[in-house]
């Protein structure tokens, strides 16, 4: 079957990783130009300019305790892809940093030393791809799959695809968006109700470059500033020719407060001066600097189930994403994982 995935985040993938192996055609389309949706990672500019950084600007490190998600990170670490990072983080409240926080969870981390993105190429491979190429709906076109598909996949653009069958692995907001434009007596109805009651942390990711300089003692710091949630070490994470590079992630309550209409430069200097609060002076004054803004960073709750899909058989439709039974990558893992092998026994 001829198989179109919306979204290329982790459930996408891995749902069309393994119907990829079970035989079928699969074809993903994906707004931006990279893979893995929040296992992004940005080249920036070094020191001067003369090098190239990679920064983690989305997801940060990987985490799990199912055994399925902990299989697939063995399966990573094997590969070479991923490696253990810190099993505990620094903090910072009441304008002090602690390096080591008591009572925090202890639980092992992985980080991609090549960047969170090397994951969503390893699980793309198997997959055709359509980048860049922003999706504005699906029309169910009826009819038997054996005469033609049953689903149009309608981009921005004037471009149409044909699908057999199509998953929706976007953002609970995109995909209400999304099943909308189907036609009312699809047995999604009932879906749209419960994702427009699913709402999402927001951040700005701001990457700084400080150039040479003494590395830092800590690999992450969580921040209860009001400005800052989260300080991680990138170059705590791989080789940064003596640099130093951080990544900080603003909290949701300073997002959603400057979210309709905000002005990208004062944002940033905002950030700037909230980092030389957190750790000092020379933070609020980098070499260089970019930031990225994640409208849909965390689901704030989770549909007891691990996917849903429509009843008919001659239409098959699914959604999939980290909003279901949790709101982690790994729930994103696991939903992606469960649609693709129950499909892969259902359409063989």
């Amino acid at each position: 079957m001829k198989i179109g995935i919306i979204g290329a985040g982790i459930a996408g993938l891995t749902a069309g990783r393994v119907l990829a192996r079970a035989g079928h055609d699969v074809m993903v389309y994906e707004k931006s130009k990279g893979y893995g949706g929040r296992m992004s990672t940005r080249r920036a500019n070094g020191s001067a300019g003369s090098s190239k950084h990679k920064m983690d600007h989305g997801t940060p490190y990987l985490s799990g305790s199912s055994p399925e998600f902990q299989a697939f990170l063995a399966e990573l670490e094997e590969k070479k892809i991923i490696t253990k990072w810190n099993d505990t983080f620094s903090g910072y409240a009441d304008g002090s940093i602690v390096l080591e926080v008591p009572g925090q969870e202890t639980k092992t981390r992985y980080i991609a030393s090549d960047g969170m993105n090397t994951i969503g190429k390893y699980l793309g491979r198997w997959l055709d791809f359509h980048m860049g190429e922003q999706i504005g709906g699906i029309t169910h076109i009826g009819g038997s799959r054996i005469k033609k598909s049953p689903w149009m996949i309608n981009a921005s653009t004037i471009n149409v695809f044909e699908a057999d069958a199509v998953i929706i692995a976007t953002p609970a907001i995109q995909a209400y968006g999304l099943i909308g434009t189907a036609q009312d007596e699809l047995e999604m109805r009932r879906l749209i109700s419960m994702l427009d009651d699913i709402n999402y942390t927001s951040t700005f990711s701001f990457m700084a470059g400080y150039g040479e300089r003494d590395p830092v003692k800590w690999s992450a710091i969580i921040s209860e500033h009001p400005v800052i949630s989260w300080i991680c070490n990138e170059s705590s994470k791989r080789d940064t020719a003596g640099e130093l590079n951080l990544v900080a992630h603003t909290s949701d309550a300073f997002t959603k407060k400057i979210f309709d209409d905000y002005d990208r430069a004062q944002v940033n200097e905002q950030i700037m001066a909230a980092l030389g609060e957190i750790l000092g002076a020379w933070a609020a004054r980098p070499q260089w600097h970019t930031s990225h803004l994640w409208r849909y960073k965390t689901p704030k709750k989770s549909l007891d189930m691990p996917f849903f899909e429509s009843e008919d058989e001659h239409a098959p439709l699914a959604v999939i994403g980290d909003y279901f039974q949790g709101t982690s990558l790994e729930a994103a893992y696991l939903s992606g994982l469960r649609l693709g092998e129950h499909w892969a026994e259902k359409l063989s």
